[in-house]
């Protein structure tokens, strides 16, 4: 996460519309959209150079003072317009479904909510679609047939953290990129912070060797009760 936020710009009104889409009318306090009735928050900072190719759309979801969830998202594009576009349709597909269902109650098609058994304390798991990218037109990505169970079973084994279950919140995300069916990039977050375990754990899996980009993304949220 880029941390010079003197330097980000908000997108307040983008949040704000979000929110009434979906019948919440809401206020702003310091760049913090609040939808009306709830002590939950939202704010984005939009970076329009974070690199030479592209932006960067970081956004901020506030459950209390001691938990603030963070997703970021690269935006791509020749204009600042078609970048910032870019970045949060990537949120409203990735991240945003899950965050809406797991925190305001927003149900969507896209997220799927299991019960699970973690160290002996019942967490709703909201698990967010797969967001796949794949150039190659040729054929459909297939994901490792093993992967729901892997992730499922790395966040399952936390259980033995007995920190874990106190807090009523936790939030993964899994990001892989074959980059020319040798090299990958791969990240792995829990609770903003980059998980090892869960990256080398991720890489394990037997993934499509492929001469074209791909990637594969998915947010999940844990919610205690």
């Amino acid at each position: 996460m880029i941390v010079e936020k003197n330097i980000a710009k908000n997108i307040t009104d983008l949040l704000a519309e979000l929110f009434k889409t979906h019948g919440f009318e809401s206020e702003e306090h310091e760049g913090w959209i609040i939808p009306e009735g709830n002590d939950y928050a939202m704010k984005g900072y939009w970076y329009p150079e974070a690199t030479d190719n592209a932006g960067q759309l970081t956004i901020e979801l506030f459950i209390d003072s001691e938990t603030i969830m963070v997703e970021s998202f690269a935006g791509l594009g020749k204009s600042e317009d078609e970048r910032l576009q870019s970045a949060f349709s990537s949120f409203l597909h990735h991240s945003a479904p899950t965050f809406l269902l797991a925190v305001w109650g927003i149900a969507s098609t896209e997220v799927e909510t299991q019960s699970w058994d973690v160290g002996g304390e019942m967490f709703t798991a909201y698990i967010g679609k797969q967001g796949v990218m794949n150039y190659d037109n040729t054929k459909a990505l297939e994901v490792p047939k093993s992967y729901r169970e892997e992730v499922k079973e790395l966040i399952l084994a936390e259980s033995s953290d007995k920190a874990f279950t106190v807090k009523p919140f936790h939030w993964f995300t899994f990001f892989y990129a074959n980059l020319n069916g040798i090299d990958n990039d791969v990240e792995v977050r829990k609770d903003n912070i980059k998980w090892n375990t869960g990256e080398t754990v991720l890489k394990s899996l037997y993934w499509t060797r492929s001469n074209h980009y791909y990637a594969l993304r998915q947010f999940v949220i844990l919610k205690k009760g």
